[in-house]
């Protein structure tokens, strides 16, 4: 009889389950859709396709998914244009839960940025990106003509118009000192992995980096020399104790007593906590370089 109870309160459970999911989809789908009409100005939709599981966005996104995942990607409204004699235009609309994250992805994604669109786009032939509050929208089309951009910034205008409030850039971002900066360079996350794509450092997460501690990679100096700083903060100054000191040890051995040490391969490392702030450069050609970021904080 027990058996039979807790199996009818399984069925139930995972009825439960299923019905809350296919009921949130629903609403996820319904506010997305909102966002861009059917037709637009000879354009119609030919596909409109919601998807929400990391699995199913693995299938869509081959060898791109874990960007999104790892900035807490929620679900993607992807829906194709199509107007006779014209090759299509297809739209990504990222429902990335926060601000945050979706400017994280658009940090990833952009080289150069202007205003156009949102709080920060990049228009190249064939594609425009753009962030606004907690959604990344990517719009592209195969063969770019004058009538396909046309329609890319059509729908890029409406999108955010329709896409009512902004959201605000990650905390840590407003701590860059401006003089020096190559504002696209300004790269915000919260995996240690994608601080070694841009800068190697270890293999391993030497500096604790996970979803509790915020981190921006940006690079500094003239086109002809950059250098990078790291700056990231952590939950409590503990925590961000244990990443110093372990950074130090394997990272900088010879930092102990020095704040600056040149390595291997003559450049220029420097590092320093401020409370619960780890504050690093790399890549300077000077202890100028180094000792000006550093004296910010």
């Amino acid at each position: 009889m027990k058996h039979k109870l807790i199996i009818i309160l399984f069925v139930f459970f995972l009825s439960f389950i299923t019905n809350s999911h296919q009921k949130m989809t629903a609403q996820t789908a319904s506010a997305l859709e909102k966002l861009l009409p059917e037709k637009i100005d000879g354009w119609s939709m030919s596909r409109n396709q919601l998807i929400v599981d990391h699995y199913d966005l693995y299938d869509y996104i081959d060898g791109g998914a874990e960007l999104y995942i790892s900035y807490n990607y929620n679900s993607v409204l992807t829906r194709i244009y199509e107007k006779p004699g014209y090759p299509e235009v297809s739209v990504e609309i990222f429902d990335m839960q926060e601000a945050k994250n979706a400017f994280g992805v658009f940090s990833h994604t952009r080289y150069e940025e202007d205003s156009l669109f949102g709080q920060g786009s990049q228009y190249m032939t064939g594609a425009l990106f753009f962030w606004k509050n907690n959604y990344y929208v990517s719009i592209m089309t195969p063969e770019e003509n004058t009538e396909t951009k046309d329609m890319i910034f059509k729908i890029a205008s409406l999108l955010d118009q329709s896409i009512l409030s902004t959201g605000e850039l990650p905390g840590i971002v407003g701590k860059l000192p401006e003089k020096n900066l190559e504002k696209e360079s300004v790269l915000y996350f919260f995996h240690y992995i994608w601080l070694n794509s841009f800068y190697f450092i270890a293999n391993e997460n030497i500096l604790f980096i996970n979803d509790t501690a915020d981190a921006v990679l940006a690079k500094y100096g003239t086109s002809g020399h950059r250098y990078y700083l790291l700056l990231v903060q952590y939950p409590d100054n503990i925590l961000a104790g244990k990443a110093y000191s372990n950074f130090i040890k394997l990272y900088l051995p010879e930092g102990k007593n020095n704040r600056i040490v040149e390595l291997e391969d003559h450049t220029l490392c420097g590092c320093k906590l401020n409370e619960d702030l780890f504050i690093a450069v790399f890549n300077a050609h000077s202890e100028t370089e180094v000792n000006t970021l550093l004296s910010n904080f």
